[in-house]
């Protein structure tokens, strides 16, 4: 009898008109991990486009938010590269509402007509104030003599810094608002709290400016941190980088002992070097990435110890996490990290980027360790021969 009970039900809902997406994905949600959820003030939303082609619910979020958006209310964005038309429609939208609307963007903005018309648009909509920066290069300076990397020195956020219905968000994506992230890994995290949003706009305001210093005050790395205890964030170019000093801080003992990390690109031999550390002292570390050159690169020997072939994989992915079931400076716990950086001299030292670190959250770690176990399942060993020579970081 349960088929067809299953069945009825099913046709029911339909027919009352339940919302084609809550029973369209259904399907999807079970083959990967697709899909928003929320609990204790924290969200994340996860894309998983082998199991659901052109998978939209990491790039839909923003619109949705954007939508739920009027007066009183403000959205600050800074977004690397932006070309598709549901996001731009409803921030434009907006602030047309009533809502106020700042935009940081990178000069790549300009190369799209979508991008071009965001920036015309909210200047032409509120004329009253400045509405949006566009940097050439990155907005901050840098934290290294340079010269910069090749593709380097570029606002590479994808950061929202939001105050909808009263409710304050800092939130931070692996995707940027362009077509083909509907095809690639990514995830995005919203975190409602007061004190890191005030951190966030303080961020945001000196992106906007071009300048660390804003209201006679000046930052420095030590002041692009900001730490609750559970909740930790670290803003780019600086050289005290939250991904590495978490590494070092992580310990494995039996039934505590896995590390899992995903980054499209991984080029730093300390952040390299620290996996194979782990690795050889009885982590099951996992790593996935998105070239085969750099899977070649992070299996090589290293004084430190080495990754096993089987322990790292390459897919389609844009994301940029790591999560760990392990002992972080001697105490089990579950912890999270994610944000717009990947492991890159680039992403360190030279452009604007923002990454955070959540601690003793096994709900977060699950939903992040569940997306990544979806990415492992649909990756493969590097079909490429190839060794890359990486240059160190020059501080």
């Amino acid at each position: 009898m349960r088929r067809p009970l299953l069945l009825i039900v099913l046709l029911v809902l339909v027919a009352v008109g339940l919302p084609a997406a809550a029973y369209d994905t259904a399907p999807a949600a079970r083959a990967g991990k697709s899909g928003c959820q929320a609990s204790g003030g924290i969200e994340v939303c996860f894309s998983s486009p082998p199991t659901r082609p052109g998978d939209p619910t990491v790039l839909a979020r923003p619109s949705a938010l954007f939508d739920a958006a009027g007066p009183g209310d403000s959205i600050r964005v800074a977004m690397f590269r932006w070309d598709i038309e549901p996001p731009t429609k409803a921030l434009i939208a907006a602030q047309r509402r009533g809502a106020e609307v700042y935009l940081v963007g990178d000069d790549d903005l300009r190369l799209n007509s979508r991008g071009r018309r965001l920036i015309e648009k909210l200047e032409a909509q509120d004329p009253a104030r400045k509405n949006v920066t566009i940097c050439r290069g990155a907005c901050l300076p840098w934290r290294a003599p340079g010269p910069f990397p090749d593709s380097q020195n570029v606002q590479h956020l994808k950061f929202y810094v939001t105050d909808i219905g009263g409710v304050q968000s800092f939130i931070t994506s692996s995707a940027n608002l362009e077509d083909r992230q509907y095809r690639q890994y990514n995830s995005l995290l919203k975190i409602d709290d007061p004190a890191l949003y005030r951190f966030g706009t303080e961020y945001f305001a000196r992106l906007f400016d071009q300048s660390l210093t804003v209201g006679g005050r000046t930052w420095d790395d030590r002041r692009k941190t900001f730490d609750s205890g559970t909740v930790s964030a670290t803003v780019y170019p600086t050289r005290r980088d939250l991904l590495l000093a978490t590494l070092r801080d992580v310990s494995c003992r039996p039934g505590a002992r896995d590390v899992n990390a995903m980054f499209a690109v991984i080029q730093r031999a300390d952040v390299r070097a620290e996996l194979a550390r782990l690795s050889s002292r009885g982590c099951r570390v996992r790593v996935i990435t998105t070239r085969d050159t750099v899977e070649n690169w992070m299996e090589a020997r290293l004084p430190q110890g080495r990754l096993p072939r089987s322990a790292v994989r390459t897919t389609l992915t844009h994301d940029k996490m790591l999560t760990v079931h392990a002992r972080f400076r001697g105490r089990p716990t579950f912890l999270t990290v994610t944000g717009t950086s990947n492991t890159t001299c680039g992403g360190l030292l030279y452009n604007d980027e923002v990454m955070v670190r959540i601690l003793d959250n096994r709900w977060l770690h699950d939903q992040y360790a569940a997306h990544f176990d979806d990415a492992w399942r649909h990756s493969h060993q590097s079909r490429s021969p190839v060794m890359p020579v990486m240059k160190p970081c020059r501080r």
